[in-house]
């Protein structure tokens, strides 16, 4: 038993195993290639396999009977019928024979109530209840009927009912024919009437909405119902502003419905086209769900296809409970529930009543269990203000929690709603809906969206607009032309760019020599070479001055020999005491030395108080040193790091830069993981590690008014903007722009930001006094000036050692002495820093006669006097009287006596 058991398990999973795809048959005209590629994606998505048939002309009876025969022949478990007209009768004939389910997909005028189809098109009988109900509430007395030839205007045939010429209430009716349309239009234009109720194809709408834009029928005053349910699939931009109202009807549900948006994907996916839900025609997507009724029968009717002869008059055995079961039990479609009376016609249809108005689009009413719902008054266009699409509606608006655009409002209570965020955005849309009359709750959302690349699908706040999952996006949200490609933007009310984030380099104190730099070299030289020059000069002018001859011994009336005071050493230290503002014993006795000496007193004077007042300024300033300064620099440089975020508008900037040095930089950090996932793991980088933050110059703004040790570095990589982003098509945008336009004007926008940039969460921080204790100056500043005047001193100890050796070394020649005698001597008398006068020193001994002594003591006087003259002619001061003087001679011979 085990054994049969296992056998037939194994026989079982070998018929499901080779079990054959279910075919579903579908008749076309040869050149509706969008039908076609809706049935091969509704196929795919429910596991079908598709055959295809091509009408080569439209109304070939003959060839269309063929093709329904050779579906039969391969099996398949239903056929759709995409065509229309005559053949449909053909059609239907032969799929009763053969008990093969049928599914047409549009309304047919020929049709008898013994035809055994089902028609997903909703019924004449739908239309006209829906039709009558809405004029009835529009309150139009007189309207005219325009409908394309070839239609016997079924579906608004009870409407000639309402005509009633005792209460002045008249329908007219005006054919369309052939492709020019404006005589018939300017006819109906001529009779007064404004009210328009139009049925023609689909693919009609937009040649009718044309040429009565072309007539002047597209005013105002003027006012249209179209039947069919595809108005709102086409492009009406062009007549919205223009103030005509139109409305019509929708089938789908675009907002809730995930699976329209699945299978639009799919169409797009199969035809290459790039479709919003919005815009799939009626038709492709009642394929779908014609491929969805199929699918639903199957799984509730155990079935298996097979193949039919038409000769034979053969029928298949699970067909009509394939049949009854369609139209007998209820499927949710594209096109909402799918419901048939007896005869296979859809009478209880669901529709959405729009209205496209000066306001824009938006939706009125419902139509539902043949009762019409209208969810906003119908008033006349005259009273329709712009402000109405928005006024007492409520919107979703996606935010992210980026400082200070949103933030979690910090508070000790629970709050709930919106009253849990605070922040710039916050407040501009509260601002925005206070002009608008609007009310919105927030939801937030991380991801900004980006488009895969390979998949072509979005995500993030993008997804969510195009799905109608959310109203508006309002954060920093950058408008680049991928996002624009995908939703729309409203006017900008930021203005930005990409900057560079990076940590503020600690202060580099002045150099020792700073104060040497207030002057440039090529200053420093030309005083070196200006005093050099001028010492010269001076030596020159006081050479040929005849008053700067003086006699050297004035108690001589008429001496041998005459000095000059002007010497190398004089004249240089003249001009040194001059720039050091110290002056000098020398004084000019000549008018030419003095101009001389009172034109360089003045050059001086500004060159000193130029130093001077800058001096302060290098001392007390600290300079940064930039390890770069542009973004060429940052890439040659090896040891900093350097990144973005790892989605978003920055990110692409890099990404789909033509600049070389760019698209390296992005390989770099993509390869090293230098990405990061927000600013916030960015700012903490670069305060705590040697990485450089590519960032938004708004942010960055923001960052540096918080964080004192950073800086922007170097200008703006690019230009952009901020945005409110919407679904492609909003009817929201105008408002929204105008709206911002006017917050920008009355200076709203600018103060929120400076409340947000500089005020509120610890804003303006950085903008703080320094204290004075960051004034002073301290022993960093000084220290050149103390080594310098160390170094001098040392300089001048050496000097006068040296100074003091050589006079050491003369007196031991002199008096014939030893070195080491006269050095020790002469440093018992330094050391001892008392007294000011010095005795000359006498040799101890000395033979001969008195004579000779006397006279080697005549020649020392005569040398100390000399000695003596030449220091007194030095030590001029300031009254050239002094220089006149015996006072000095008289204590030196008195000094010499008393030694004696």
């Amino acid at each position: 038993m085990k054994a049969v058991a296992k056998l037939f398990v194994f026989v079982l999973c070998l018929e499901c195993l080779f079990a054959e795809t279910p075919i579903i048959g579908g008749i076309f005209d040869y050149d509706d290639m969008d039908s076609k590629a809706a049935l091969l994606a509704s196929a795919k998505r429910f596991e079908f396999a598709a055959s295809i048939k091509d009408v080569s002309r439209r109304g070939a009876i003959l060839e269309t009977s063929e093709l329904v025969c050779q579906l039969a022949q391969e099996g398949v478990i239903g056929i759709i019928d995409g065509t229309s007209g005559r053949s449909t009768e053909h059609v239907q004939a032969i799929c009763d024979v053969l008990e093969l389910p049928l599914i047409v997909l549009q309304h047919n005028d020929l049709y008898t109530r013994n035809w055994s189809l089902i028609n997903l098109y909703p019924s004449p009988t739908a239309f006209n209840m829906v039709l009558e109900k809405l004029i009835a509430a529009k309150n139009w007395h007189n309207f005219t009927i325009i409908y394309e030839k070839g239609h016997s205007m079924i579906k608004a045939q009870d409407l000639l009912k309402l005509s009633n010429p005792i209460e002045k209430e008249a329908v007219s009716v005006r054919e369309l024919s052939g492709d020019d349309y404006r005589e018939v239009l300017i006819n109906a234009k001529h009779s007064g009437y404004v009210n328009f109720v139009v049925d023609c194809p689909s693919n009609k709408i937009e040649e009718v909405l044309l040429q009565a834009q072309q007539v002047d029928l597209m005013a105002d005053e003027h006012s249209y119902i179209f039947i069919t349910p595809d108005l709102f699939s086409v492009d009406l931009a062009r007549y919205r502003y223009g103030g005509v109202n139109m409305t019509g009807f929708r089938l789908t549900n675009i907002q809730k419905d995930e699976e329209l948006w699945d299978f639009t994907a799919r169409y797009n996916e199969e035809t290459g086209y790039s479709l919003d839900p919005e815009n799939m025609k009626t038709k492709i997507l009642l394929i779908h769900d014609a491929v969805k009724m199929f699918s639903k029968a199957l799984s509730k009717v155990a079935a298996t296809a097979a193949s039919l002869n038409c000769e034979l008059y053969e029928s298949w055995t699970y067909g009509s409970s394939i049949f009854n079961f369609m139209k007998t039990n209820k499927v949710q479609g594209l096109t909402r529930s799918l419901l048939f009376d007896g005869f296979g016609q859809r009478t209880n249809v669901v529709f959405d009543i729009l209205e496209l108005t000066p306001a824009g689009n938006q939706t009125i009413g419902t139509w539902s269990n043949n009762e019409l719902v209208i969810s906003r008054p119908i008033v006349s266009n005259a009273e329709i203000a712009e402000e109405t699409i928005m006024k007492n509606k409520t919107f979703k608006v996606l935010i992210s929690k980026t400082g200070p655009y949103a933030f979690v409002k910090e508070s000790s209570q629970k709050l709930e709603g919106n009253d849990r965020y605070e922040g710039f955005t916050i407040d501009l849309i509260e601002k925005i809906a206070d002009i608008l009359g609007f009310s919105y709750e927030f939801e937030v959302e991380t991801d900004y969206g980006t488009l895969d690349p390979v998949t072509k699908k979005w995500d993030g706040m993008v997804l969510k607009l195009r799905e109608e999952k959310a109203d508006f996006a309002i954060c920093d949200f950058t408008i680049t032309a991928e996002r624009q490609s995908g939703i729309d933007f409203s006017t900008p009310f930021m203005s930005l760019g990409v900057g560079i984030l990076y940590k503020e380099p600690s202060k580099q104190p002045p150099e020792m020599f700073q104060f040497m730099a207030v002057f440039s070299d090529e200053v420093w030289y030309n005083m070196v070479l200006v005093q050099s020059a001028l010492g010269v000069v001076m030596i020159f002018v006081g050479r040929i001055s005849h008053k700067e001859w003086q006699n050297p011994v004035p108690c001589v009336e008429q001496p041998e020999e005459l000095s000059n005071q002007f010497s190398l050493a004089n004249s240089v230290w003249l001009i040194i005491g001059s720039v050091m503002q110290q002056g000098s014993e020398i004084a000019p006795i000549a008018l030419a030395p003095r101009v001389i000496t009172s034109v360089w007193w003045f050059f001086t004077m500004v060159i000193v108080a130029s130093y001077v007042g800058t001096l302060v300024a290098f001392l007390t300033i600290e300079k940064n040193v930039m390890p770069f300064q542009t973004i060429e620099e940052l890439y040659a440089h090896k040891s900093i790091s350097y990144g973005c975020k790892s989605k978003g508008s920055t990110k692409q900037f890099f990404q789909d830069s033509s600049n070389p040095i760019y698209q390296k930089m992005y390989e770099k950090m993509r390869r090293k993981g230098w990405l990061v996932q927000d600013n916030d793991i960015g700012v903490d980088l670069v305060e705590n590690s040697t990485y450089a933050f590519f960032m938004e110059s708004t942010s960055i703004e923001y960052v540096t008014e918080r964080h004192c040790d950073l800086l922007q570095i170097g200008g703006l990589l690019d230009s952009k903007s901020y945005g409110i982003g919407m679904k492609k098509g909003s009817p929201y945008k105008f408002l929204i722009d105008g709206a911002l336009i006017k917050l920008k004007e009355t200076g709203e926008i600018q103060k929120l930001k400076d409340i947000w940039w500089k005020e509120k969460r610890g804003g303006g921080k950085c903008g703080e006094q320094r204290k004075d204790d960051d004034q002073q100056l301290g022993m960093k500043h000084m220290m050149g000036p103390y080594v310098v005047l160390g170094v001098g001193c040392c300089i001048g100890i050496v000097i006068s050692t040296l100074d003091m050796l050589w006079g050491v070394f003369k007196r031991s020649v002199k008096y014939k002495t030893t070195f080491k005698y006269e050095l020790i001597e002469e440093l018992k008398f330094a050391i001892k820093f008392n007294g000011d006068i010095k005795p000359v020193k006498r040799p101890p001994k000395m033979s001969g006669s008195v004579e000779a002594l006397a006279e080697e003591e005549a020649k020392d006087e005569v040398r100390s006097l000399r000695s003596i003259r030449s220091s007194d002619t030095n030590k001029t001061h300031h009254s050239h009287r002094s220089r006149h003087s015996s006072s000095s001679l008289s204590v030196a011979f008195a000094r010499r006596r008393d030694y004696s």
